[in-house]
């Protein structure tokens, strides 16, 4: 717990250097998922994980990435697939690269330094039957998308859907898709969740988090956001967090038994 502890600090140290960047430029950042869920009922870190999520509105998400490098220290850095790192997730970061940490649970250990992810929310199709078949197209291409990355895909998360598993299951067997160009699915999936403006929308969608389309809300529900506490410290969230968790949680506010906490393993290295 003592190494989980420093985590947290130096993960809550890189949300303190660009929260005032947030504020000073009135973007609408959200916390999202496991991190909003920390603050209901925890008040910050859930306290057996180490992640800070955020979510930004698509337009103010491209200009945020565009801008705040020149905000932050000379020891952090924004990482995006849209460079020609080897940063492979869909995703931004924000990285600290003083610190690294060293991820089990996948094919192959991997040292990243440390970060907070940062997520576009995206606008989906209105019409209820265009929104079906945009949701089939964008599912498709993560698909393959994870396959072409499957080195990489945390084999251990638990309650994982039965679908997940099969396919997990499948390409360990047969290795299929394996050489596949991850970045080619990358845009894909990059030019279907731009489609449909964020401002136009009614229904909007974190799908490159965790939780897919349990995380499409009617975008009333994230409204202009709302301070909870986390940390000794507030963060905005969406205006209806128990809607949010409750489609993403259930019974949100009974803790997990342990075999089902989603922990995240790694072990902190310091450059």
């Amino acid at each position: 717990m003592e190494e989980l502890s420093k985590i947290q600090k130096i993960i809550w140290n890189i949300m303190s250097e660009i929260k005032p960047y947030l504020i000073e430029n009135d973007i609408d950042y959200y916390m999202l998922g496991g991190t909003l869920l920390g603050a209901v009922r925890h008040k910050g870190f859930i306290p057996w994980d180490d992640d800070i999520d955020l979510g930004i509105p698509r337009e103010q998400y491209d200009d945020f990435l565009k801008n705040v490098a020149k905000q932050l220290p000379s020891y952090m850095e924004v990482n995006t697939f849209y460079d020609e790192t080897d940063h492979h997730y869909y995703f931004a970061r924000i990285v600290d690269t003083r610190y690294h940490l060293r991820r089990m649970g996948s094919e192959v250990e991997r040292t990243e330094d440390a970060w907070i992810d940062i997520f576009p929310l995206d606008g989906m199709p209105n019409n209820y039957f265009i929104r079906e078949i945009h949701k089939m197209r964008l599912l498709v291409s993560r698909a393959f998308y994870h396959i072409a990355t499957f080195d990489r895909v945390n084999l251990q998360r638990p309650n994982r859907p039965l679908s997940e598993r099969l396919v997990i299951k499948f390409v360990q067997l047969t290795g299929f898709g394996r050489n596949m160009d991850a970045k080619k699915w990358l845009w894909k999936i990059d030019s279907l969740l731009k489609k449909y403006p964020y401002k136009d929308s009614k229904w909007v969608v974190n799908f490159m988090g965790q939780y897919k389309f349990k995380e499409m809300f009617p975008k009333t529900k994230y409204g202009h956001g709302k301070l909870y506490a986390f940390e000794n410290n507030v963060l905005q969230g969406p205006e209806d967090a128990d809607f949010i968790l409750s489609q993403m949680y259930g019974d949100y506010m009974t803790p997990p038994k342990d075999s089902d906490k989603n922990a995240h393993a790694a072990e902190l290295e310091v450059s």
